[in-house]
């Protein structure tokens, strides 16, 4: 009979005791392998949830910022052109997108895109050529058979789409989609897809990451009581809040005259370096629920017709992402036109910004 297995009462006391204390060990190492097991196993069920309330909040908030074509969405225009929004979402092929910044507020009762920037992005080497649309460049609109300028288009286009619903027929445009068609005629580049932020948003998700540095390279005073704007900046590197940020950005007049005011090239290279430094923030975060916050705020404010699956690509790419790979385009040869009022594009800079963003667009055909 095995030494473990003997009645106890027929072993000597010295033996009797031996055999407890083994017993007592074997039931101490169950009782940590057990702990271990629990242990894991609720760490699994703990990490699964959490990963499926991650993937829950991921897709409530892009709900809201991917809109379906064909859906009616109330107060939020869309675009009705659905042909890239129904391709299935390849996460290596390059893709175009125009971003527009928005200004909606009720106190200026405007509708303009007076932030245009055209990108193309590569996802698989991480690399993205971009250029700033000057507000006052004139464009030939087809559509209305005139001239307008670049940053009411977006307008002209929700006008459109307004007056075809009135009528009771299905619109073939609306401000997105004319505003693509548009930038893409002038560029000759076919544009995927857009992305409307409105400059609310722009203030709640600077204040969400904790601001921005930037080199504010000049002092900047302006005041119109009539809007509510009063920027007041001084040089120099500093942090900034959404407010003033968006009062950077946007810096056009000065209370000290024509001398100090801000041309569009100040202000769409402002524009570049507030994106630059809002990736950067985001590069560098690892807390999943700032992340969540920031998204619900963006769900509020961000319209896109990119898919699902291409947001959630677009975002988890910026963790190794390098700043190093966004190129901003230069357009060396652009000038304002006094008699026109308009800013000019030459034949020059609109060939090298096709150029540049067709390279972009032609290696992802090749994947």
């Amino acid at each position: 009979m095995d030494f473990l297995t003997r009645d106890i009462n027929q072993l000597p006391i010295e033996v009797r005791g031996e055999r407890r204390r083994v017993r007592k060990r074997r039931r101490k190492k169950k009782g940590i392998r057990s702990f271990i097991f629990n242990f894991i196993l609720i760490s699994f069920i703990v990490s699964t949830s959490t990963l499926g309330y991650a993937a829950w909040r991921v897709d409530k908030a892009l709900d809201h910022i991917s809109l379906k074509p064909g859906y009616q969405t109330e107060g939020r225009s869309f675009s009705y052109e659905s042909k890239h929004a129904m391709e299935q979402p390849n996460e290596t092929k390059s893709f175009s997108v125009l971003i527009m910044g928005r200004d909606s507020r009720p106190e200026t009762r405007t509708n303009l895109t007076d932030v245009m920037i055209l990108a193309a992005i590569d996802p698989a080497k991480k690399e993205v050529s971009m250029v700033s649309i000057p507000r006052d460049t004139k464009v030939m609109v087809p559509e209305v058979s005139r001239e307008l300028k670049v940053n009411s288009v977006f307008n002209v286009g929700d006008q459109l789409r307004r007056k075809e619903e009135r009528l009771g027929k299905i619109p073939d445009t609306d401000g997105p989609t004319l505003a693509k068609q548009t930038v893409g005629r002038l560029f000759k580049i076919p544009i995927d897809h857009y992305i409307v932020v409105d400059f609310n948003s722009f203030v709640e998700i600077v204040d969400e990451i904790g601001g921005i540095t930037v080199q504010v390279e000049r002092d900047l005073i302006y005041n119109d009581p009539t809007d509510h704007t009063h920027i007041n900046l001084r040089a120099g590197l500093q942090q900034l809040d959404g407010e003033n940020a968006l009062d950077w950005i946007r810096h056009r007049h000065d209370d000290r005259g024509v001398d100090y005011y801000s041309s569009d090239f100040d202000r769409n290279r402002r524009q570049q370096e507030a994106i630059k430094a809002i990736v950067q923030k985001l590069a560098g975060w690892s807390s999943a629920t700032r992340i969540f916050d920031l998204m619900d705020t963006m769900a509020e404010h961000i319209q896109t017709d990119l898919a699902k699956d291409q947001i959630k690509n677009l975002m988890w790419s910026l963790k190794s992402f390098d700043l190093n790979h966004l190129k901003s385009i230069e357009t060396p040869h652009v000038y304002w036109d006094s008699h026109r009022l308009q800013t000019v594009i030459p034949e020059e800079d609109l060939s090298l910004v096709h150029n540049e963003l067709n390279f972009i667009l032609n290696k992802g055909k090749d994947k």
